[in-house]
């Protein structure tokens, strides 16, 4: 069975003492998530054995802490440099955070639609971070696109949010979350994306699923959420292993 994690953080799985080699060796495919303007060249050795795990590369809200708009505009010229240097082609994850209010909303909302606007000049998919932002999130898609779409990655969003994603292009990604018993109207809305849009990711080392609730997550842990969403979406795990599949490499290229 193809098992493919749309989202995790390799080199912060390593700082909190997991194996990412392990994790990535146990998977069929994957992303490897940026988090600031400074750590794709570290992150890329740490997965430069593994030809099947792609990188992204971005400055996410937390990145506005304490930062200035003229800081901001200084590390994204860092950040768009190293993306070309590199030739990464996921720009992610890059968005709007209300739950912990880093910053502020100008500096948030600058910072993701700089990025917004890169990706649509440059021709690269973004991955979308938005907890708590529907509203704005949803404006900027509409505003930004970009051309190339990409996915919103943890779904946690309104239907509106996940209609305007769906029609601009985007993938929608669920994280273990949805294994919690709380999160019934989430495995809901888990029905109504279309099966050629559909992925599955761990966002780890964080959002360990059930029955893994509560440690440091890894993608080992990925089967606890294709088994929870077969069962919301009333398939086999193995034809939703190849759907998902094959999103994945549709989306790659």
């Amino acid at each position: 069975m193809k098992i493919i994690d749309s989202h995790f953080h390799a080199q912060i799985l390593k700082e909190k003492g997991l194996d990412p080699n392990e994790a990535m060796s146990f998977l069929s495919g994957g992303i490897d998530i940026g988090c600031s303007a400074d750590d794709i060249e570290e992150r890329i050795k740490l997965t430069s054995a593994f030809p099947h795990i792609l990188i992204s590369a971005a400055m996410g809200p937390w990145e506005t802490q304490s930062r200035s708009l003229e800081d901001l505009e200084n590390q994204l010229k860092i950040l768009f440099s190293n993306i070309e240097k590199f030739n990464i082609r996921f720009i992610g994850e890059a968005g709007l955070d209300n739950y912990w209010g880093y910053g502020t909303a100008e500096s948030q909302e600058f910072l993701f639609i700089s990025q917004m606007r890169y990706a649509d000049k440059t021709g690269r998919k973004i991955i979308i971070h938005n907890r708590e932002a529907d509203k704005r999130t949803e404006e900027i898609i509409r505003e930004y696109g970009p051309s190339e779409g990409g996915i919103i990655h943890c779904f946690s969003g309104s239907m509106d949010v996940m209609k305007i994603a769906l029609d601009r292009g985007y993938y929608i990604s669920y994280a273990g979350n949805i294994t919690y018993k709380a999160n019934s109207s989430l495995r809901e809305t888990l029905k109504a994306v279309p099966k050629d849009r559909l992925l599955l990711e761990t966002d780890a080392p964080y959002l360990a699923p059930v029955p893994m609730r509560g440690r440091p997550n890894t993608p080992l842990y990925i089967k606890h959420t294709y088994e929870c969403a077969s069962e919301v979406l009333g398939i086999g795990v193995e034809e939703l292993s190849e759907s998902i599949w094959s999103n994945f490499i549709t989306l790659c290229g």
